[in-house]
């Protein structure tokens, strides 16, 4: 079968996992090109964070220099780059607190009258 990947070979069964083999001729990708599109992927990834961390540097550098700038919008555009590299570091994503959420005060218990 040929693969529909980068490399276009006539390559074996064994070359493809079951789920690309499955996908039928000229949908189907070997292994080796499944491997590269993830690790571009990936290089893609830490690319565009990467940018989105520089922007919000810069964006903080400005506000610094800004002399109409309040202190509460500097704060906050440190928080939202501190965000974006603990993002960077961890692979977790920030978890906005609101007012609403938690248990309230009774809130889905049928009974009460």
């Amino acid at each position: 079968r040929k693969c529909a990947g980068r490399c276009n070979q006539l390559l074996p069964q064994s070359s493809y996992n079951r789920n690309q083999w499955s996908k039928g001729e000229g949908k189907s990708r070997c292994r080796t090109c499944v491997e590269q599109a993830i690790q571009e992927e990936a290089t893609q990834q830490d690319k565009v964070k990467s940018d989105k961390i520089e922007a919000a540097r810069k964006r903080v550098e400005q506000l610094k220099l800004s002399k109409m700038t309040t202190p509460q919008e500097i704060v906050k555009a440190e928080s939202e780059l501190a965000a974006l590299e603990a993002e960077k570091v961890t692979g977790l994503k920030p978890v906005k607190l609101s007012s609403r959420g938690g248990r309230g005060r009774g809130r889905g218990r049928g009974g009460r009258e």
